[in-house]
């Protein structure tokens, strides 16, 4: 049976028809072109249109809400989706096929058969979940049009951590679970909201939603006079706008650490405590957190649910951006983990470093805290985490220096005519692929490590101990990812 592994080969619903646009005329106001920062953006049935630049963006309606998709180059970034979303059915169906294939084996006890089907009846019905929950997308429909400037593609790229499935569990933490994990959270943010505070968030952006608890929490208990959730991510955004409006979305659990066999493949039923009103002032945003199509000073609250950490710009560009969202007066709150991990050391800030950058980028630092609370911890999971959370509440004291547009990737990436830095990291990795495809080419189903290592030493002058290691670590690094494996729940599928 060959594999679907394209997008055209899937029983997937319609692309949803675009009735006309439903997008918020208290989020129109404060939107601003993100491919030449003009203001001036009209809404016509199914789409945004800038009247500066002539950019268009589609606006896809899912169950109750119409979003707009508001990157620089919308075209190239539904293509990265549909890229997302190939790789995730392609893995989807790898996984399909060895579970098909260790179900044949004869030596199978009942309780183990029984696990198999219980994995593949789950990728087999996550995989049309996904695709259903994605349909309004129609990225059956996205094709590059080999005549534009391929840089394009790389100037809206979605950097290569963020998964079409990056964040599949945060859907049952934030709306499945009910474990008293949100609870803990939105009761770390409130520790850091004062009672004046709580009453002047008026229109509140929160940068990086997911599938949208939090912002949901706050919305519901401070009011605000419009809540808008930014997030790159399509699976999650789906997901948050069905459920906060009354949906219930069907998804399937695979836990990290499954307590019994029942929980290995568990069908969950995602919704929300209470769905909002269908006119509440609660609006959805597809567009990068790092680059927000905001007008300047066009929100009174920005909130950032563990982001600033995670985010590949430094903090001290991020803060900036945030204050030119603000107003003078204006509040940014932060919650969640403070764990750095940049590849510039320089970047992995303590907290006291990420205060006084924080301050230098016009804000005031007036309440904090800090609190253990419980992290992804799935009912059906014997793994679990708890985290040290940060909360914060700055206010921004006065405007700063122009920002900067962030891009993901360098400009010699980008403009093939720059010249490539003489990187340390380039020469070490050739000089690492280089051996491994030599090894690799002398695999010929006869040869040993040790002749391959006899080789090796020959052709670079090693000693023979020192080209047998060489080898050794090379296969065991390869068999170690590819023919083991990752745990169940905690690769990437996408």
């Amino acid at each position: 049976m060959a594999a679907p592994e394209r997008i055209s080969e899937v029983s997937m619903q319609a692309g949803a028809e675009l009735s006309e646009t439903g997008v918020l005329p208290e989020l129109l106001s404060r939107l601003a072109c993100p491919a030449c920062v003009s203001t001036e953006l009209t809404a016509t049935a199914d789409r945004l249109k800038c009247t500066q630049c002539d950019t268009e963006f589609p606006v896809y309606r899912n169950g109750n809400a119409d979003i707009p998709w508001l990157f620089s180059d919308p075209e190239s970034t539904l293509l990265e989706w549909k890229s997302r979303l190939n790789g995730f059915l392609h893995n989807n169906w790898a996984e399909q096929t060895k579970l098909r294939k260790a179900k044949k084996s004869k030596s199978l006890g009942a309780l183990t058969k029984n696990r198999l089907s219980l994995l593949l009846e789950g990728r087999m019905t996550q995989r049309i979940q996904v695709s259903e929950l994605l349909a309004p997308l129609d990225l059956e429909c996205v094709n590059f049009d080999k005549g534009r400037d391929p840089a394009s593609l790389l100037r809206s790229r979605v950097p290569k951590a963020q998964g079409l499935s990056s964040y599949y569990n945060n859907i049952f933490r934030d709306w499945c679970w009910d474990n008293g994990e949100n609870e803990q959270q939105f009761e770390a943010l409130k520790s850091v909201v004062s009672d004046i505070a709580a009453a002047t968030l008026g229109a509140t952006l929160t940068l990086g939603a997911g599938s949208g608890r939090l912002a949901y929490d706050i919305h519901r208990t401070f009011n605000p006079k419009l809540s808008v959730a930014i997030d790159i991510n399509p699976l999650l955004m789906f997901a948050a706008s069905k459920v906060m409006f009354g949906e219930s979305v069907p998804l399937v659990e695979f836990p990290v650490a499954p307590l019994n066999e029942a929980a290995f493949a568990m069908n969950q039923e995602c919704f929300a405590p209470k769905p909002l009103a269908k006119d509440a002032k609660f609006a959805f945003l597809f567009a990068d957190g790092l680059n927000p199509p905001c007008a300047d000073a066009s929100f009174d609250t920005v909130i950032t649910p563990w982001l600033i950490d995670i985010i590949p710009q430094n903090l001290r560009d991020f803060a900036l951006s945030v204050n030119r969202l603000l107003p003078t007066g204006g509040q940014w709150i932060n919650t969640g983990s403070l764990a750095f991990f940049h590849k510039d050391i320089m970047q992995c800030l303590s907290e006291e470093e990420a205060f006084e950058q924080i301050e230098k980028c016009g804000f005031e630092i007036i309440a904090t805290d800090r609190r253990r609370i419980p992290y992804l911890q799935s009912p059906l999971s014997a793994h679990w985490r708890t985290e040290s959370v940060l909360s914060f509440c700055a206010r921004k004291t006065h405007d700063v220096e122009e920002t900067r547009l962030f891009r993901h990737l360098p400009a010699w990436l980008i403009d093939t005519s720059s010249a490539v830095p003489g990187l340390q990291e380039f020469s070490v990795a050739s000089s690492d692929h280089l051996l491994r495809a030599q090894i690799l080419a002398a695999i010929d189903g006869k040869r040993s490590i040790d002749d391959i290592g006899t080789s090796l030493a020959r052709e670079y002058g090693l000693k023979q101990a020192e080209a047998q290691n060489a080898v050794r670590r090379i296969l065991m690094d390869l068999y170690e990812t590819q023919a083991q494996g990752t745990p169940d729940g905690m690769q990437d599928l996408g």
